[in-house]
């Protein structure tokens, strides 16, 4: 038996990378029979005789939607503009990942069509996450050094609005193929993009990316409304100076992060959209009772 890495799977085969060479393997009958599904991203062991897949080892994480394991950095991606910014998707992308313990990067693309104040804009709003934020240009090459330096030796997915250049990113970072990139729709500045299923690249600079289809709809529903805040890696500091135990930053008095807000420490609008996203998680948990 040798441990491989699935990088692809595609009506019942997996292609698993292992030594340098991709073995095509079929799924041993037992996954089926107790309801496991390889994911992209799963570490196996193989049997390159039968060329079955033998044992999934146990994942560190893996995100449902798309169907990939194993992420170590979750890189979200926006534009200044062409999209306009859906910050509401990105707080909660960011979520996710806290949720499933993936490490978090904000690329901020397209620098080349706006003004930095634009960009510091953006960049004021995510500072205080202390997540790292690269700005890069797809169209003049720019500041891709940087983004090599945080993907080597990493398993890395992209994900964000249509549109904000996610493939063009995969294109620069892996030249030997480029992916089939869709024109932006004019009419609502979104892209096409034409992958159908995930796949797993390795990069000639280090480390692998995650091809997807893109995120479908997050489902939160398991996050309790009074441990929301902790998923904010920049409300923490703050959590615990709150003036009532189990303070949700919202009505009560002597709240804390309310108070960074004032001083401008927390943007107003990502505070904003965590009051939106905790009235979501109350309104489902009164719908369940």
């Amino acid at each position: 038996m040798k441990q491989g890495i699935i990088t692809k799977g595609v009506g019942g085969f997996y292609d698993v990378l292992v030594d340098n060479y991709v073995v095509r393997c079929r799924a041993r009958g037992v996954f089926r029979k107790d309801n496991i599904i390889p994911m992209v991203g799963d570490k196996v062991m193989i049997s390159t005789k039968d060329k079955a897949i033998i044992e999934i080892l146990p994942r560190k994480n893996q995100l449902l939607r798309p169907t990939v394991a194993n992420i170590d950095l979750l890189g979200i991606v926006l534009a200044p503009t062409h999209p306009v910014p859906d910050f509401y998707l990105i707080d909660k992308l960011m979520i996710n990942a806290e949720i499933n313990e993936i490490k978090v990067m904000l690329i901020i693309n397209k620098i080349d069509l706006v003004e930095n104040k634009e960009i510091k804009d953006i960049i004021d709003i995510y500072k205080p996450t202390q997540y790292p934020i690269v700005t890069l240009s797809c169209r003049e090459q720019m500041g891709f050094e940087k983004l090599h330096d945080f993907i080597k030796d990493n398993v890395v997915t992209l994900a964000g609005q249509s549109g904000v250049g996610k493939s063009s990113i995969i294109n620069v970072l892996y030249p030997e193929k480029v992916l089939e990139t869709g024109q932006l729709s004019e009419k609502i500045h979104r892209g096409r993009h034409t992958t159908r299923h995930s796949r797993l690249l390795v990069l000639p600079s280090g480390g692998m990316i995650v091809d997807t289809p893109g995120f479908s709809t997050m489902n939160m529903n398991e996050v309790m409304p009074e441990d929301l805040s902790y998923l904010y890696p920049d409300f923490i500091d703050y959590i615990h100076q709150c003036r009532f135990n189990g303070c949700m930053h919202d009505k009560e008095p002597g709240c804390m992060i309310k108070e960074a807000v004032a001083e401008g420490s927390i943007s107003q609008g990502r505070y904003d959209r965590y009051i939106r996203i905790l009235n979501e998680l109350r309104e489902f948990r009164r719908n369940i009772w």
